[in-house]
């Protein structure tokens, strides 16, 4: 067979060579790909915080449309009064009483070590044996500073670290507001945007493909949204019960020990010790005996929200057990930090349901 005349079918190679010149500029200027991803993320942003409003509302505005029977407007008007209140309670009551404990609990901090410290020093010598044997009281007397520094410095990197996000009061007022605005398009237009993104899936994937990844989109949304609201209510409700506790027993700081705990309830399964840990602390160096009792009352508090508080309000159990729900917290801390450990344990459910769902249909046609 002679190949003398054959012709070489360059044309079909020019798209590699496209895509082979443009991977390679991509990879040789990966610092302003970088920055250009971040900065169509930035942009982004305000979308996906529109979309976590709007998500968040939605079972309200359901809930107003369908038991009260009112009218969309009117429904949407109700939420968002009520979320804007919610809003300016938070930054005008609560934010300055916060700050003024932070700063407090910063300036009295070398106080409250010392006070424990002495405190420490006489339970110590009512133990002589225990003293005489290990020499604590020498220990604390020679660490005293060093236990503050070090005390002081971990205390406030935690505040810090908590708080740093939230500082920046500006670019979070204008992306809160915009963010808002556009949910309220989201929510009012719903049925709208729903059904266009419909045609989509149809179109894109075809008919069979779009009726399956619908179905999945279904399921994802009774998983996320029974879960994202129930537990945003679970952890309200434990703030209230912690700071109702910590106002009738003279704890000190209660606002600011109730937020930590309300705030960390957030995080399944260890949540509640998560935020016992800097509670603790902060009523350590004031007064031991109280800490004591607080621990007690965590500890506590969490057992009966895990078996009791969680269900009623969230409704029945996600469905896995302790190993995956610790798996799964781990992987979403160690990509998303406090979010990705809030959002793991769904994610996790519905890959497990739609692993099942795939080993039932492989069992059926066989």
């Amino acid at each position: 067979m002679s190949f003398k005349y054959r012709k070489i079918p360059y044309w079909r190679y020019i798209p590699i060579i496209i895509i082979a010149i443009v991977v390679y500029k991509l990879v040789d200027n990966a610092e302003h790909l970088i920055n250009g991803i971040k900065f169509v993320l930035s942009v982004l942003s305000y979308l996906f915080w529109a979309f976590a409003i709007a998500y968040t509302l939605n079972p309200l505005m359901v809930f107003l449309e369908k038991k009260l029977k009112l009218r969309r407007f009117l429904s949407i008007s109700i939420i968002y009064i009520l979320f804007s209140g919610l809003i300016i309670f938070a930054v005008t009551i609560l934010a300055p009483i916060v700050i003024d404990s932070i700063t407090q609990l910063n300036n009295n901090f070398a106080e409250y070590v010392r006070k424990t410290t002495v405190w420490a020093e006489s339970k110590i010598a009512d133990f002589k044996l225990m003293d005489d044997q290990y020499s604590l009281s020498n220990y604390l007397k020679n660490n005293m500073e060093k236990i503050i520094g070090e005390s002081q410095s971990l205390l406030i990197s935690l505040i810090n670290y908590l708080f740093s996000n939230i500082i920046n009061i500006t670019s979070t007022i204008l992306k809160l507001v915009l963010s808002i605005t556009i949910s309220i398009y989201l929510l009012y237009d719903k049925e709208s945007i729903l059904s266009t993104l419909k045609k989509t899936v149809h179109v894109v994937f075809k008919r069979d493909n779009g009726n399956k990844l619908i179905n999945f989109a279904k399921n994802a949304n009774e998983v996320f949204s029974r879960y994202i609201l129930g537990k945003i209510i679970d952890a309200f409700v434990i703030c209230i019960i912690c700071f109702a506790f910590c106002i009738v027993t003279g704890m000190p700081y209660p606002l600011l020990i109730s937020l930590f705990v309300g705030i960390f309830n957030l995080v399944p399964y260890f949540g509640s010790l998560i935020g016992l840990v800097p509670s603790v602390i902060i009523t350590l160096f004031i007064s031991p005996i109280k800490a004591v009792w607080l621990t007690i009352f965590l500890l506590v508090l969490g057992q009966i929200d895990g078996s009791v508080i969680a269900p009623k309000i969230i409704g029945s159990k996600i469905g896995l057990n302790p190993i995956l729900i610790m798996i799964s917290i781990t992987i979403g801390g160690a990509l998303y930090g406090v979010i990705g450990m809030f959002l793991s344990v769904p994610c996790m459910a519905l890959l497990k349901t739609v692993f099942l769902n795939f080993l039932d249909k492989r069992l059926e046609s066989e």
